[in-house]
């Protein structure tokens, strides 16, 4: 079942990211259209990639936890596009068309560290973990009862899996424990975050406002952006 998800989760991101792509070389989608347009066109497409981008990556570091730094990466860097996309249009600015012009940088910018996140994910589902993917492969054993007819093991190995498959109940007894300890740890990891992001919207709210108020203000770059939303 795990398998099954991620590489449903794959087709879903590469259809998305194809969609995407079609749309911006047909025209349908453009740096010309007002940002309020562009927004409507792609809104459903970005946060549907966002969010898959985001439950693969649990499971990317789940099967391949050696490749956690790159994962984590390549994650960070298409949701942090994606968010700077749709920042960019929902920004007032007296200059829509500048705005609009500067987040299809951004659009761009998606479709190529999707693409490289894609890789990444087809990487992962076809080149686990060793260890991962049997344990996986017990585990599924173990539900089915059936026997794990897909290991090609080494005659050195065979012992040790007669012994496994033998112990089924207490091996999936203990994957029970585990997964329930992994989920304990995400929770807190997500609390963790929650606090954290209360103490830096807090430490936020107490700066000093020192932005002078200008009549009419443009976006021509990223950098400008970026400085108004630091």
């Amino acid at each position: 079942m795990f398998r099954e998800e991620f590489e449903e989760k794959i087709r879903e991101f590469e259809e998305v990211l194809q969609k995407v792509a079609s749309e911006i070389a047909s025209g349908v989608v453009s740096e010309k259209l007002p940002s309020s347009e562009l927004l409507t066109k792609t809104e459903h497409d970005i946060d549907r990639m966002k969010d898959l981008a985001t439950n693969s990556e649990e499971i990317m570091l789940v099967l391949k936890p050696e490749k956690a730094p790159t994962v984590k990466s390549k994650c960070k860097n298409l949701t942090q596009t994606l968010t700077t996309f749709k920042e960019i249009l929902l920004q007032n600015t007296q200059d829509p068309l500048a705005n609009a012009r500067l987040a299809f940088e951004q659009l761009r910018k998606a479709l190529s560290d999707g693409s490289d996140f894609l890789f990444l994910m087809r990487e992962v589902r076809d080149n686990p973990s060793p260890l991962i993917d049997t344990i996986i492969t017990f585990k599924k054993a173990s539900e089915t009862k059936g026997s794990v007819i897909s290991i090609q093991a080494k005659e050195d190995v065979q012992p040790l899996i007669k012994y496994v498959l033998g112990r089924l109940d207490d091996f999936r007894a203990a994957l029970i424990a585990l997964e329930k300890k992994v989920d304990e740890m995400k929770q807190i990891m997500r609390e963790l975050q929650e606090e954290s992001l209360k103490i830096l919207s807090s430490k936020h709210s107490l700066q000093p406002n020192i932005t002078e108020n200008k009549t009419e203000k443009k976006q021509l770059s990223l950098s400008n952006f970026k400085t108004e939303h630091a």
